[in-house]
């Protein structure tokens, strides 16, 4: 009994949520498309600000889009130039030593590029002539010069 009565329940909700969802049928009144949306007003004309060449807020308009006999708007500015890197008192230096597979190499800095080199190997005029852990780098320049590069700023 209890069964039966939970069932019919069951029932006629179905039937009912089927009835109040369903859509009208074509001989049900149903209100025309029209008042179904609610009515808008037409959308009101922007105003445009005299100094600017476009209407303001306008985000989809191009900046390049001018208005009719509107003047031109100024070129850009000229930026300033990048800053120059300050050059080194010394263009040379030794950045570090670099061991790989029992070979020493030297990192240099030379003019704010850095070259690793042996013993032997040349970059820029300037050959390697000995790597020390506690001496520096010995450097022969282009002129034929020596020159020490000390280990202290490692």
């Amino acid at each position: 009994m209890k069964a039966r009565l939970i069932a019919s329940v069951g029932v006629l909700v179905v039937v009912l949520a089927v009835l109040f969802l369903r859509e009208p049928g074509p001989g049900a009144s149903a209100r025309p498309a029209e008042e179904a949306a609610p009515r808008r007003s037409p959308p009101r004309a922007r105003a445009t600000d005299p100094d600017l060449p476009w209407p303001a807020r306008d985000p989809f308009r191009y900046a390049d889009e001018h208005r009719q006999g509107a003047a031109p708007a100024p070129p850009p500015t000229a930026t300033a130039p990048p800053p120059v890197p300050v050059a080194s008192a010394d263009p040379l230096r030794l950045i570090g030593l670099v061991r790989k597979g029992g070979t020493v190499k030297a990192a240099v800095s030379m003019w704010g590029e850095t070259m690793v080199m042996g013993v032997g190997e040349e970059a820029r005029g300037y050959k390697v002539l000995s790597i020390d852990d506690e001496g520096g780098v010995r450097l022969r320049g282009p002129d034929g010069s020596e020159l020490t590069l000390p280990p202290s700023s490692f």
